[in-house]
């Protein structure tokens, strides 16, 4: 017997809201000549991706990165920065258009020198000063509001500036961007056309995470206090109301908060203890009113965005013992916190709303994190995408990385989990092949077992627009594939339906393709609930 839920209940009802998916990959998508971004961005798309995420990092962008000395130069206009370093960036923005995605850009990292206390060398991120960091927010803003073009071309362009330390090094891990060829001029001058209008934009990227920001505590050991919620408490007080005067059309996220807490004086924050301690609260959720937080006012924002790791473990599995750390296992923890948060006033009504902004498993060995095979990978994205669309205030679900990011030739780490920057937890190999992820993203299915007689099937569907037929079939041990059910619904969505519990039972979902055959998704097993 099948029960059908929720939407699926009656015929022709339709399937359920789906969340908006978004893939970050720089590496892709900022580093690579246009024919190969362009590639990229009609793949995301082919894959039903909504939107990516692209970086704006400062110490690249800006004039004289490296400089320990402000230089002269009004920072809130787009026209005043070298505009070659911003190529990429608006390529990337432009071809995302032009393709039919829309963007999200991250605000940050890493600082100029001229605007952190660090010594010289990359990654300049202590005590980043607030009002500069609000300038280059303003410009960034500015630049993709949609009204705002590039300043005419001149017959001899000053020669693009040397890169920075931070480009350097990016080039390093991610690959360097060739220059654009020449192009001869023309006979007659185009008027310039408006950068496209980017309608999200996140303040800085995991400010609880030292790699990032620093501070991240004053004192050690049981003395330690967390002191980048504090830092980061003034570039948002001082970044977010200036932006959103200027683009009141587009939404400035807080966060991009690590998953997981370390211990002082080295260690990350905890994101929930980051959190309470940005909108002045204990333990209990009780207002704090001495010190840093006498004269608190509420914490503007449009949302919190947020990077539920799960380090290798299962989806719904939350990190033991630390529960201040929000993994995708303890989400709901997360989403309670904010919704309390903005129930007392504390915190802005909007940041209860969590985007996912980076998540993923990852195929290639970690040092001290179970090695998961492609068919693992493939179904725990589509365990982690259910469990998110059931917390309350999620709208946003996120894949890091189209393609596997392969080990750079320098050090960047003295932890030798990622000492080269390496990341694979992409749904392609890096050298571009399809891994079984891109399948089950596409198309996946997950089915756990609700109580003693129920089974929960879930699927989420990314195959463009359309109607599209799709089929559900289950088998026995090594027996032949029958169908269970079938049914018509949206290209893009997201369905569920109950059935029978059947012992040893295997399920795959089948859709049509392009040209006109079936496709078969991964075959997948009933889950158990959460081990604790």
């Amino acid at each position: 017997m099948l029960v059908l839920a929720g939407a699926l209940l009656a015929p022709g009802a339709p399937a359920q809201a789906a969340l908006e998916t978004l893939v970050q990959d720089d590496a892709a998508l900022l580093h690579r000549p246009s024919d190969q971004v362009r590639a990229a961005m009609h793949k995301l798309r082919s894959l039903g991706v909504d939107r990516v995420r692209l970086t704006a990092n400062w110490s690249v962008l800006t004039r004289d990165p490296d400089a320990q000395s402000r230089p002269d130069f009004d920072a809130r206009d787009p026209a005043a920065y070298p505009q070659a370093s911003w190529q990429g960036l608006d390529e990337a923005v432009r071809l995302a258009q032009e393709t039919g995605l829309k963007v999200m850009i991250d605000i940050g990292f890493w600082a100029p020198h001229w605007a952190a206390d660090d010594r010289p060398g990359p990654r300049a991120r202590t005590n980043v000063d607030p009002a500069a960091f609000a300038d280059f927010t303003v410009a960034v803003a500015r630049r993709y509001s949609g009204s705002w073009s590039l300043p005419p071309v001149v017959s001899s362009p000053p020669p693009p500036p040397p890169p920075s330390q931070d480009q350097n090094l990016l080039d390093l891990l991610l690959g360097r961007r060739p220059p654009p060829a020449p192009q001869p001029a023309p006979v007659q001058p185009a008027l310039p056309q408006p950068l496209p209008r980017v309608d999200q934009f996140v303040l800085w990227n995991e400010p609880n995470h030292p790699g990032l920001l620093l501070p991240q505590w004053k004192g050690s050991g049981r003395r330690a206090r967390p002191a980048s919620p504090a830092l980061y408490a003034r570039m948002v007080r001082a970044a977010y109301p200036a932006a959103k005067a200027l683009r009141p059309d587009a939404a400035f996220l807080l966060g991009n908060t690590s998953s997981d807490g370390g211990r002082p004086p080295a260690g990350p924050v905890a994101p929930l203890l980051f959190i309470r301690e940005l909108a002045c609260v204990n333990a209990k959720l009780r207002p704090l009113r001495s010190g840093k937080c006498k004269s608190y006012k509420r914490l503007p924002g449009d949302g919190w965005a947020h990077h539920p790791y799960p380090r290798q473990v299962r989806p719904d599995q939350p990190r033991a013992h630390r529960p201040d750390d929000a993994r995708l296992g303890n989400l709901a923890a997360l989403s309670k916190l904010l919704r309390r948060l903005t129930a007392r006033g504390r915190i802005a009504k909007r940041l209860k709303r969590i985007h996912l902004t980076e998540f993923g498993y990852e195929t290639s060995r970690i040092r001290g994190r179970p090695t998961l095979t492609q068919a693992t990978q493939g179904r725990w994205l589509t365990w982690a995408e259910h469990l998110s669309s059931k917390v309350p205030g999620v709208v946003t679900f996120a894949q890091f990385l189209l393609r596997d990011l392969a080990p750079g030739p320098v050090r960047v780490s003295n932890s030798d989990n990622r000492a080269f920057g390496q990341y694979y937890s992409g749904l392609q190999t890096t050298d571009g092949r399809d891994k079984l992820a891109a399948t089950s993203f596409t198309a996946g299915l997950f089915a756990q077992r609700l109580t003693r007689r129920k089974v929960l099937l879930w699927g989420r569907l990314r195959l463009g627009p359309g109607a599209k037929a799709i089929a559900i079939e289950r088998r026995l041990g090594g027996g032949a594939w029958r169908r269970l059910h079938k049914r018509t619904v949206g290209g893009r969505a997201a369905f569920s339906l109950r059935t029978r519990y059947v012992r040893g039972a295997q399920y795959r979902l089948r859709w049509p393709r392009a040209d006109g055959k079936r496709a078969t998704g991964l075959t997948i097993r009933v889950v158990s609930k959460a081990r604790r």
